[in-house]
């Protein structure tokens, strides 16, 4: 229990300026998905010369695979839900011609960690078109809208969609491949994402709203300070 269950202090905000999305930028959470052909090289004989074939994607899943579409509006920029999945490598990618935003964490698993670590959680913007294959285990939230609606493809398997389909309003849950967590309760902090204009201007000059993007990625800020490590 968190300070903030306790009736306590307020939790901690801490905000997540925009990253881009790249090869470079996703090490460690995920395979990007871009213009660029992954692990190129197949040896398929046709039409050589004019295809460059890229070998599979490394997506794996339990029991049975299925592909949908969600139509992503804009929300509000707190992130209140992580979940991650230990038997599916999940996949999203922007349809259209409108940028997205995933906040992702480092997989925890491996060291015994039931939550994710705060200093390993990053916001990244996809310019329309781009995606990514999250690894085993990667901490994420559903892909945000910047100004504009965006369509999001998503590949996943049929025991994940049914469990978040039966569940009757927001809460944890731990069932199955499902494992999501309340972000205030577990980790004592309230996340947002920079988002728009004004949030550009106050860290990295990338802008949600826009495919052109500039300038480097910078450290989260902390707007309330707290002395107690949590990352």
């Amino acid at each position: 229990m968190t300070a903030a269950d306790a009736g306590g202090m307020p939790p901690e905000v801490r905000v997540l300026p925009l990253a881009e999305a790249s090869r470079e930028s996703l090490a460690g959470y995920g395979v990007f998905i871009g213009d660029d052909v992954d692990t190129p090289g197949l040896p398929i004989p046709f039409y050589q010369g004019s295809v460059v074939e890229g070998h599979n994607l490394p997506f794996e899943y339990r029991g049975r695979a299925v592909f949908r579409t969600a139509r992503i509006g804009r929300r509000g920029s707190e992130v209140r839900w992580l979940e991650r999945h230990l038997g599916m490598t999940q996949l999203f990618v922007g349809i259209g011609s409108e940028p997205f935003v995933m906040v992702l964490g480092l997989p925890t698993h491996e060291r015994e960690l039931t939550v994710p670590r705060l200093g390993e959680i990053q916001a990244f913007r996809f310019r329309s078109g781009q995606g990514v294959l999250l690894h085993r285990g990667t901490w994420h939230d559903f892909p945000m809208a910047c100004r504009r609606a965006v369509t999001v493809l998503t590949a996943n398997s049929e025991e994940v969609v049914e469990t978040l389909a039966r569940t009757p309003a927001p809460t944890e849950l731990d069932t199955g491949d499902v494992f999501k967590i309340d972000v205030r309760r577990r980790l004592g902090t309230r996340l947002e994402v920079m988002l728009g204009a004004a949030g550009a201007r106050r860290s990295t000059g990338i802008r949600c709203s826009s495919n052109d993007l500039g300038g480097e990625p910078a450290a989260a800020v902390h707007l309330t300070p707290n002395t107690e490590t949590r990352d």
